[in-house]
This record gives C-alpha cells, sequence and structure tokens, in this order.
C-alpha cells in the first residue's frame, strides 16, 4: 500500500475516534465517508484500531460502524460487543447479514432489547441462542421465547437455560416440560404449579351461576374445569366397570390398551390424548404430578407404574426414572399438582385435524395457543 494512503486512513481513523467535543458532528460524517472508502484496502490490523477507536463514541457514523460490524470477527466482534453508537436498527440490521461469529458477540452485548434478542433469536443457532439465554441484561420477547421453546425441542441445553428466565410464562413452561431434563423439570414444576385458592374463592359465584345455567356453555365449562376444586369425574366413577380410578388402575394387571386409557381419563377427568400423553412419558415426573393430581397413595403409583411395565428402580434417589417419578409425587402438593394437570389438559387437547398445516412462527398468530402447544407437542415441526 502506498505511504500516503496508510497515512490517510491512520489519520481518518484517528479522527472519526475524536471525542464529540473535539469535532463537530458532521465533519466526523465527512471523515468517516471518505474512510469507509479507503478501509477495503487498509490491514486488518489497521481496522482492528479503527474499530476500536469508535467503539466508545456514541455518535459514531453509521455507515462506518455498519461497514466495520461486517467486517472479519477480529474486526467487528469487539465493536459488536461494546461499541455505544449502535442502535437497535443498526444490530438488527448487523444480525441479518452476518455469521455466527458475529452473532455470538451480539448475544455477549449488555442491555439487549427484545427486537435485537428476536433477531438472534430466529437465527436458530443453538450457541447464539444459549448466549441470549445466558446473558442476564438482555431483555427476551414472549416470541423470542416462543422461538426457543420449539428450538429446545431437538436442543437439550437450551431447557435447563430457558427454564431459568423470569420472561417464561406458565403456558411456555408448562410445555417446554415435555421435553426438558429433570433439574429443568423440578424449576418449572416449582416455579409454574401454583394452587388456584384465590380463583375459586374469586369465581365462587360464577360457579354457581354456571351450575344454574347447566354449564350450557362449552367455553365457560372449559374455562371453569381449570379452575374448580374437584379433579376426579365422579359420575364417570358412578358408571364405570371398574368403579372407581384405583379400580381401572388395578385393571392394568391385565394389560393396557387404548379403551382402558380412555376410562382412565375420564374417570381422571382429563382427555384420552392427555392421559397418552402423561402415561408415556419417558421421564416419569408426568407419571408423578398426575398420581398426585387425582389423589392416588404411593401405593396407587407404584402399582401404576408396574402396570403400565416402566422400569425398575430405587424409589429413595433421582437416578432413575421410578426416582424421579416418586420425587416429584412426594415434593409437589395436590392443589399444585391439579393445576399442572389441568393446565395441560386445557392446553394439549386441541383436534388433531390439520395440525400438520400450523407453523409456528410469527406469520400465524390467528393459530390457537392451544392447537400451537399441540403442534408441538405431537412433534409436528414446520
Amino acid at each position: 500500500m502506498p505511504a500516503a494512503r496508510e497515512a490517510l486512513i491512520q489519520r481518518l481513523c484517528e479522527i472519526v475516534a475524536w471525542p464529540e467535543s473535539r469535532i463537530p458532528g458532521h465533519e466526523r460524517q465527512l471523515a468517516a465517508d471518505i474512510l469507509v472508502g479507503l478501509l477495503r484496502t487498509a490491514s486488518v490490523d489497521l481496522r482492528q484500531r479503527c474499530a476500536a477507536g469508535v467503539t466508545r463514541i456514541r455518535d459514531a457514523p453509521k455507515a462506518l460502524l455498519r461497514y466495520l460490524a461486517r467486517d472479519e470477527i477480529s474486526v467487528a466482534g469487539p465493536l459488536l460487543e461494546a461499541g455505544v453508537g449502535f442502535d437497535d436498527s443498526d444490530l438488527i440490521a448487523a444480525v441479518r447479514v452476518s455469521v455466527a461469529a458475529h452473532w455470538m458477540a451480539l448475544a455477549r452485548r449488555r442491555g439487549l432489547s427484545e427486537p435485537v434478542t428476536d433477531a438472534l433469536l430466529q437465527t436458530g443457532d443453538v450457541g447464539v441462542m444459549e448466549a441470549v439465554l445466558r446473558n442476564q441484561t438482555a431483555r427476551l420477547s414472549s416470541y423470542g421465547v416462543d422461538l426457543v421453546v420449539a428450538r429446545s425441542r431437538q436442543a437439550p441445553s437450551l431447557p435447563p437455560l430457558l427454564a431459568a428466565r423470569s420472561e417464561m410464562r406458565p403456558t411456555q413452561a408448562l410445555v417446554l416440560f415435555w421435553w426438558a431434563d429433570f433439574e429443568a423439570r423440578v424449576n418449572i414444576l416449582r416455579r409454574f404449579a401454583v394452587d388456584r385458592s384465590i380463583l375459586i374463592q374469586e369465581l365462587a359465584e360464577v360457579f354457581k351461576l354456571a351450575a344454574k345455567e347447566a354449564w350450557s356453555d362449552a367455553d365457560t365449562r372449559k374455562a371453569m374445569q381449570v379452575i374448580e376444586r374437584r379433579q376426579r369425574n365422579r359420575a364417570a366413577a358412578a358408571q364405570s366397570p371398574h368403579g372407581s380410578l384405583e379400580g381401572a388402575l388395578q385393571a392394568m394387571e391385565h394389560g393396557v390398551d387404548r379403551n382402558l386409557i380412555r376410562e382412565i381419563a375420564h374417570l381422571s377427568g382429563i382427555k384420552p390424548t392427555t392421559a397418552s400423553q402423561i402415561l408415556t412419558d419417558a421421564g416419569g415426573e408426568a407419571i408423578g404430578v398426575f398420581c398426585k393430581a387425582v389423589g392416588l397413595k404411593r401405593p396407587a403409583l407404584l402399582a401404576l407404574w408396574r402396570g403400565l411395565r416402566r422400569p425398575n428402580g430405587d424409589p429413595t434417589t433421582t437416578d432413575n426414572s421410578l426416582g424421579r417419578c416418586v420425587y416429584v409425587f412426594d415434593t409437589l402438593a395436590t392443589a399444585k399438582a391439579q393445576t399442572v394437570l389441568r393446565y395441560w389438559n386445557w392446553s394439549f387437547t386441541a383436534d388433531a385435524v390439520a395440525l400438520d398445516r400450523v407453523v409456528l412462527d410469527d406469520a400465524d398468530m390467528d393459530v390457537s395457543l392451544a392447537r400451537r402447544n399441540a403442534a408441538l407437542l405431537f412433534g409436528r415441526d414446520n
């Protein structure tokens, strides 16, 4: 490179990095416009020094910032992570035109806003998602959490990180539960398994009013079923050939088929799809939730486990699925377990018809919560 050109680039790099009090904004902008045209021929070392200089300048020229943000990571990384001149639109633009190394630098940036984390999470890069979730100064939108929940089904590292985020709502957490590990599942249950005492108390008159109307409004009936105090279906027990839920569970010793699962679901006050999902849960924790919610005793839980032909294990430790099931059963209050069970029943009982057409992105905001959750739960990834 000619000595004059190198000197010009070096001097312009120094000028654009001067503090605001030393150079008017329009002159800094002029210097930056000239510099952008010359930087493509500059050495990496010179571009690194230029990026380091403008990192601390709040009114750094946008064209120069965006140019350097697209440079190789040794130049762009420190600027993306700490540059004070960027606004959200600059950072989102950087996400769209860069690659994983640049995304990682941005994910470590302090104070990321929801639009920027949305853009980072939309990349689908698991490492970037992990970095965003670990960044305690980053803020996540509800849509961003939805993106991580959907991606976490194939990325076991994500559920424990997401379960610890304050932005996650119960609707998201109790979907995430199904493919989370034991530690994340326990965290989810501790945070989101709540009793319904206030709702039951405050809606007492509504229960009476709905009963007078013979529960004729389907939407009201479904909503109130999530809140009401009783879990088991007493009317179903009176008509069941097994006499009770315990009787139906005893029948499992002779084998389990679809009809028996339907009967157990009916007696438990849940839908067959919910019962099937719970009873086939590989981890076993969901079975513990179910048994506590419907008021079973520990011997009945163990009998259910045997009836399902689940692997034997030590119920006093959590290094096996039976032990994890028993741990959840022993540590979760009945009212809280009922809340979780009823949420699952409400959330995952969407009609399976046309679920394959559900696309889990922001273009499908008309898709109901139940259908979105069911699409995730039943593995229809799009």
